[in-house]
């Protein structure tokens, strides 16, 4: 008898810290997905600039944007790659250039992670800087994925990126030419753009359009 209240007593301790578990690994999913999609914008860089995805690696990812973290470069080939979060807690991963962040490792077919904006910066200059630049690299996935079905950034707006992805908020698409493109997001006083995909994001507006198309 003894025994079996032991038992018992044990279940329900187990019982009690498992939703406990459960509901802190949801928590760090968005976390998670945010890590990754912070590297999409390096990356594109990285291969704008090497012509290939081959060579990839975090070091080189953070030659372009000090800022990523906490993911690992699982798979590089020269048209795709797949990067993965290490922090702990929970595990996403994306599968380059286009297609959304997914729960899971690299090669796991796991649930799509929808995005989700920020939560409004406490107003500061460096608090509205860094929501525009998350807004930007938000942007990244739905933009390529739209450039891998149409040849190309012509004809992008931001109606058509959100078709991709309905969370994309908060920036404007400035200019989109066969090659290339440029968003700008404002936030309270600060403005950032993203000439990409050659380009890592930078303060202030867009560049006037190139003549090429």
């Amino acid at each position: 008898m003894r025994r079996r209240r032991r038992t018992v007593a044990l279940l329900l301790a187990l019982a009690a810290i498992a939703p406990a578990h459960a509901a802190g690994e949801r928590t760090a999913v968005p976390e998670a997905a945010a890590d990754v999609r912070a590297a999409i914008p390096a990356i594109e860089a990285y291969r704008a600039d090497h012509g290939t995805y081959v060579g990839l690696t975090l070091a080189k990812i953070r030659a372009w944007d000090r800022s990523v973290r906490r993911i690992a470069v699982k798979r590089a080939t020269k048209n795709s790659y797949c990067i993965q979060s290490t922090a702990p807690g929970a595990v996403v991963h994306f599968a380059g250039p286009r297609g959304p962040v997914r729960t899971g490792r690299c090669g796991v077919r796991g649930a799509v992670v929808p995005y989700q904006p920020s939560a409004p910066a406490t107003p500061s200059p460096t608090g509205d800087a860094g929501t525009a630049q998350r807004n930007l690299r938000a942007a990244i996935p739905a933009i390529e994925a739209y450039a891998a079905d149409h040849d190309g950034y012509a004809g992008l707006t931001l109606e058509k990126i959100r078709s991709y992805d309905r969370g994309i908020d908060g920036i404007s698409v400035v200019w989109a030419v066969r090659s290339e493109y440029c968003l700008e997001s404002t936030v309270g006083a600060e403005t950032y753009h993203l000439n990409g995909p050659a380009n890592p994001q930078a303060p202030g507006h867009c560049p006037a359009a190139p003549a090429r198309t």
